[in-house]
């Protein structure tokens, strides 16, 4: 079976390929697609067997190439480097790709509540949801929820200076995915149709409290580390509407009191916030020099 990964070299990508590549849920012909065929971490996958391919997301010539002769495809987008609008049109353009290249199996990294949160970089996901829907793909949507990786990514300055400042209250929960658990749940979809075919699911591994949260760092990173809840209005000020109304959602709507049930139901297993933790090289202090 021919799988192409789109976002190959990074988080979501690698992992689905690692999945793939473990013999664990079958045996696949992996092929990888990233921008920079002639990258390091390219090369790295070259190594290990994966059949490594150039092309961007919204060059729809390149993307059919790519997808023929492909029986399924893994399709992540992002809205980071260049906004939701080209989000959106790089899953609809791949998505039009692989159906014009007959694939048949369609397996999309969304995010939670992509649908019903009133969030731009959710929306975009969801109109790329929508368009793989339409056309009539034997599809698995996979929404994860807030990453884990994000604490160390985003916090890492803060967590060394002994403060988390996440702009909610410190017993509201936030649910929580180590983004790898998306290559678990993709190849788990991939190696069993009859049960993931048609279905979206909310993939999410924890679902903790601000104060939690930095009571599980402060034991990993060996000193305390306190939450500390900033203004709204200043955070909204540092890092624009986007991210501060995401936070607001989180906190007057969020993902629900089981946002686990999902993962649970289709035995994923996604890490918890502490094992995640003690695998994490990043969530561990840098040790100083002497």
């Amino acid at each position: 079976m021919k799988i192409l990964v789109a976002g190959s070299t990074g988080t979501q990508g690698g992992s689905v390929v690692d999945q793939l590549l473990s013999g664990k849920f079958g045996e696949y012909d992996v092929y990888g697609l990233t921008r920079n065929a002639n990258s390091d971490a390219a090369r790295a996958l070259e190594a290990r067997g994966v059949t490594v391919l150039g092309g961007d997301l919204t060059d729809a010539e390149r993307m059919r190439d790519c997808c023929e002769g492909m029986d399924a495809v893994f399709c992540v987008t992002t809205f980071y480097e260049a906004g939701t609008d080209v989000e959106t049109e790089q899953g609809v353009i791949f998505a039009e790709a692989a159906k014009e290249a007959g694939v048949e199996r369609f397996v999309l990294s969304s995010v939670g509540k992509a649908d019903t949160a009133p969030l731009a970089h959710f929306a975009s996901k969801a109109r790329v949801e929508d368009r793989v829907k339409e056309l009539g793909f034997d599809y698995t949507i996979i929404r994860p929820v807030f990453f884990m990786q994000n604490l160390t990514r985003f916090y890492g300055e803060e967590l060394a200076e002994e403060g988390l400042s996440v702009p909610m209250s410190s017993e509201t929960p936030l649910a929580l995915l180590d983004a790898t658990d998306i290559g678990k749940a993709a190849a788990m979809a991939l190696a069993d149709p009859e049960r993931f075919v048609g279905k979206t699911i909310e993939l999410a591994g924890d679902n903790r409290t601000p104060a939690e949260i930095a009571a599980a760092l402060s034991t990993v990173r060996g000193h305390e580390i306190t939450h500390v809840r900033p203004d709204i209005d200043d955070y909204r000020q540092m890092v624009g509407d986007e991210m501060a109304d995401m936070y607001v959602w989180y906190e007057e709507v969020g993902y629900g009191v089981n946002p686990i049930a999902d993962a649970e139901a289709y035995g994923i297993e996604p890490n918890d916030l502490e094992t995640f933790l003690s695998v994490s090289e990043e969530s561990r202090s840098t040790p100083t020099s002497a």
